[in-house]
């Protein structure tokens, strides 16, 4: 998840994007000396083997001594520092997203930037007008309404909005806010146009900004109760949840089996069914019931298709 600051103004230390996050992890495996398949990357990090496969090349392209033995990758020696990795990712992940002219004087502030960078990364991140982000950000940060055109369905409508954050998930950038009723809803930020910020002022309470932390993907909603959901996680399951936990509310009870009870807060049931779907069969829903039968029917079904 990203949050935009303004030029000149101290930056969250959180890391850019959740491909950022998931690079710097695999970097970090493979510099352990772990192995790994396309097929790891993919389960590990809920993306398509393709996809796993492309964050492969991004780090060959970037440098990275990763050789190949059989399906496994692992890496033989490292281009540099850790920092410089650090460093020089971010700035490919920068540019790559458009914000080079806003964030990269934030960057030079902390490390000297190598004019020949040996890093260079295309990744899938959404591109949005600057000027689009500012508008939003400068009214984000003064808490005011603004009046909006949005396309949905080939059809432009009108919305007066309170503005909470500019997010990220999965390369696409969205907006979160509240209605004039206090409905909160994700717009998708490149359907937004013609924005307007108004002479007024509104508050927003401190547990729906909090709340907004633990998002992980476009379904969750700080304005509902949370539902706490257990899982039954193998070893497999497990030993990678703790690396890249389900979201930010995730706690881990071991068993003496390497296997584990895993404890997550939700507000709807589509921030984790697609997760739930992909690690089967190393992840069980345990509680509530609701869920456990809803995952059980849609693999009867998956199943039964495939049958016919």
């Amino acid at each position: 998840m990203i949050y935009l600051r303004k030029k000149g103004k101290k930056m969250t230390s959180k890391q850019y994007t959740t491909i950022l996050n998931i690079l710097l992890d695999i970097i970090k495996r493979l510099y352990l000396g772990e192995k790994l398949t396309t097929k790891n990357i993919a389960n590990d990090y809920e993306v398509s083997v393709r996809t796993a496969q492309r964050y492969i090349k991004y780090l060959e392209s970037a440098g990275f001594n990763i050789q190949r033995e059989g399906m496994y990758y692992y890496l033989t020696t490292i281009v540099d520092e850790n920092q410089e990795v650090l460093f020089e990712t971010i700035e490919a992940i920068i540019k790559n997203a458009g914000l080079e002219k806003d964030i990269m004087p934030l960057l030079k502030k902390l490390k000297i930037i190598n004019k020949e960078s040996v890093f260079y990364s295309k990744l899938d991140i959404e591109k949005v007008d600057i000027n689009l982000f500012s508008t939003l950000e400068s009214a984000i940060r003064e808490k005011k309404v603004v009046k909006i055109q949005y396309k949905k369905d080939n059809k432009i409508l009108t919305l007066t909005l309170k503005p909470l954050k500019i997010t990220n998930f999965e390369g696409y950038w969205y907006l979160n806010a509240l209605d004039m009723k206090n409905k909160y809803i994700t717009l998708h930020l490149k359907s937004i146009q013609n924005v307007k910020i108004e002479n007024k002022t509104f508050k927003v309470k401190k547990d729906i900004l909090k709340n907004l932390e633990k998002a992980v993907n476009i379904w969750f909603d700080p304005t509902k109760e949370t539902i706490q959901v257990e899982l039954f996680a193998d070893e497999y399951a497990t030993k990678y949840l703790e690396r890249l936990p389900i979201s930010s509310t995730q706690k881990i009870i071991k068993n003496s089996d390497n296997t584990s009870t895993i404890y997550v807060e939700i507000t709807d049931k589509m921030e984790i069914l697609r997760k739930l779907l992909m690690w089967i069969p190393n992840l069980v829903v345990i509680e509530p019931k609701w869920l456990k039968e809803e995952v059980d029917s849609m693999i009867d079904s998956y199943i039964e298709k495939f049958k016919n």
